[in-house]
């Protein structure tokens, strides 16, 4: 008895080492939109006569049927153990291109701690066939100290993609969310649906209802998204009402997104070690129209 007793003392010791050893290994970003009235409506005009779900949605509607666009989005997070500080993070920049039937998309990512996910990866769909590039050595991945500006030493070559090239190409130009925002009664009881206007730009704040019994159901899959990418146990999972801040501007007679900003907040008990982790990301996307352009370097390496 007292030598199993030993043992599993060592092994918490070796356990609580790794542990200490993630802990402070990085730290939360914080990203800020570089216009300053997103999220922040303080002085702002109301616009008389709008509805943010409606306006967003028809915005939604838009951007899935657009065929020339540039999407830029930067995303951070990072998880804290309730007893060691910083135990993981990431930081990713995405640059995605739409030019008629042509999709491509680059993706930088750098994890810290417990994020083991750090590569750089494209796509690329001719309208035809589909091919990408994973490089997940982490030696590569290069983040600026002073300003975190990532990037990469090597994309790696092409090769033939041999996934659901359909299911991929929708998951690019469709998903904005993994909640189910399809229908108004899912958003939260504090949603606030007025939309704020200066300059032409409109702005509204979407709040989706994050309640533990409307994410073990109407929300499940992101439920299950977050449990994946944290591993915590569902039991004891909680998320405060995830916002989504929306800059959007009538172009060529239509309203367009100009920019995005998801704001989550989120706990649960770790499925593998004694502590709580309480989790904080922010995912910003820029949108710009009608200027995509797929060059050579976006496609070096590409042997067809």
């Amino acid at each position: 008895m007292r030598k199993r007793i030993l043992i599993f003392a060592v092994l918490a010791v070796m356990i609580f080492s790794l542990l200490f050893a993630v802990a402070c290994s990085g730290k939360y970003t914080e990203l800020k939109p570089k216009d300053e009235n997103l999220g922040n409506y303080e002085g702002l005009d109301v616009a008389q006569g709008m509805s943010a779900y409606d306006l967003v949605m028809e915005a939604y509607g838009n951007w899935i049927n657009d065929t020339n666009y540039v999407r830029e989005e930067y995303f951070s997070f990072a998880a804290e153990g309730d007893l060691l500080g910083t135990v993981a993070t990431r930081n990713t920049h995405l640059i995605r291109k739409i030019k008629g039937n042509e999709i491509y998309s680059q993706e930088i990512i750098y994890g810290t701690g417990f994020d083991s996910g750090s590569c750089s990866k494209k796509y690329y769909y001719d309208g035809s066939e589909a091919y990408f590039t994973n490089n997940t050595n982490k030696k590569d991945i290069v983040i600026d100290s002073e300003t975190g500006a990532l990037s990469t030493l090597n994309w790696g070559e092409f090769a033939k993609f041999e996934g659901d090239v359909a299911e991929e190409n929708r998951v690019l130009t469709e998903h904005m969310t993994t909640y189910d925002i399809s229908k108004r009664e899912n958003l939260a009881a504090e949603h606030d649906d007025r939309v704020y206007v200066a300059d032409d730009v409109y702005y509204c704040t979407i709040t989706i209802d994050c309640r533990e019994e409307v994410m073990k159901t109407t929300h499940r899959a992101a439920l299950e998204e977050f449990l994946a990418n944290t591993g915590a146990k569902e039991e004891g999972f909680t998320c405060q009402n995830t916002t989504i801040d929306f800059a959007i501007a009538e172009i060529d007679g239509k309203m367009k997104m100009l920019i995005w900003k998801r704001n989550e907040v989120y706990s649960g008990n770790h499925a593998s070690f004694p502590m709580v982790v309480n989790c904080k990301q922010t995912c910003l996307a820029y949108f710009t129209y009608g200027t995509a352009e797929i060059g050579a370097d976006d496609l070096a390496g590409l042997n067809k």
